[in-house]
């Protein structure tokens, strides 16, 4: 099956305004609150116009959605699948980030109101390649670790990480059930398997219908041919830039090398010159204060070079 963690299948099963059971879901899950208190209170924030029965919408945010409360929240999904452009995906998720939070600004005249904005970002990598975490969450901080505002933060999730311990069966061993359900839910968008999605989702902790809804729109959207092409399409798109990137990366360590190469080379040969020219005064008696001023050399290097002419 095309995974939900292809764009266009995350606007199709979270991003239908008819439709938010699902989306519902996933904020409650990343959000960690009831998802009761959140039935009724989002909505979506149009992005463009939808082009098939579906509910795509072609843009480049994947999804924006409001929480209706005292101060609404704002809320970016974002789903990053390549590995290899990660500084452009992590410069393209902070500008949205700031883009939708800034939006806040003309609007509030108490500046101390402006909506939270919250980023989620589905990532086939690790933001922080150390550690290693599979929930990352990020605050704008100090040197000193003290939080500027919590008011911008976003959540990095490795998907991959999140199918592989599922995979693994490791997961059964989280006690937070909103993380497990994440996770679950997590997998269930990275996997290509239609046995494998319908598990991960049995394996949830949430209402029938909403798993049912979640299956149907996944059938949906495997029975829809021309979403095919474009995924299909899309793969080799992607491949083809990493291969470029690739190759862009060893033609510059090549040329990074070949450089190298030509300094090392020209270094080794001014020294050369320099050593012949230190035999000289050393054969002329010249004291080795005076050789270090005309050649500019560390007296420990020309102590070197005149022990290996006397050797």
């Amino acid at each position: 099956m095309i995974p939900l963690c292809y764009d266009e299948c995350v606007k199709i099963m979270f991003g239908n305004p008819k439709h938010l059971k699902p989306l519902t879901l996933l904020l409650s899950k990343t959000l960690g609150v009831d998802y009761e208190d959140l039935e009724g209170r989002i909505s979506l924030v149009p992005t463009g116009s939808p082009n098939d029965v579906l509910g795509y919408k072609k843009t480049d945010r994947d999804i924006v959605v409001y929480i209706k409360n005292e101060v609404r929240d704002k809320i970016i999904i974002e789903v990053n699948m390549s590995d290899e452009y990660y500084d452009a995906i992590m410069n393209k998720s902070l500008y949205y980030l700031a883009e939708v939070f800034g939006t806040g600004l003309e609007e509030s005249k108490k500046y101390d109101n402006v909506e939270p904005t919250f980023l989620i970002c589905f990532n086939t990598f690790y933001v922080d390649n150390i550690h290693k975490k599979m929930f990352d969450e990020y605050y704008f901080r100090n040197e000193e670790g003290y939080i500027l505002t919590e008011k911008e933060r976003i959540l990095n999730i490795n998907i991959v990480d999140c199918y592989q311990t599922w995979y693994n069966g490791t997961y059964k061993s989280l006690t937070n059930s909103y993380q497990r359900d994440l996770l679950l839910l997590c997998a269930a968008m990275y996997t290509k398997k239609k046995d494998e999605f319908e598990k991960c989702l049995s394996e949830m902790s949430t209402e029938i219908d909403i798993k049912k809804e979640m299956k149907e729109v996944c059938i949906r959207m495997n029975e829809d041919e021309e979403l095919k092409v474009r995924y299909y399409d899309f793969l080799e798109e992607t491949k083809a830039l990493n291969a470029a990137i690739i190759r862009d990366e060893k033609r510059k360590a090549r040329i990074a090398g070949l450089e190298e190469g030509r300094q090392r080379g020209r270094q080794e040969g001014k020294l050369e010159s320099q050593k012949e020219i230190i035999q000289n005064m050393y054969h002329n008696n010249m004291d080795i204060n005076l050789i270090k001023e005309i050649t500019k050399l560390p007296i420990e290097d020309i102590k070197k070079i005149i022990e290996d002419i006397k050797e």
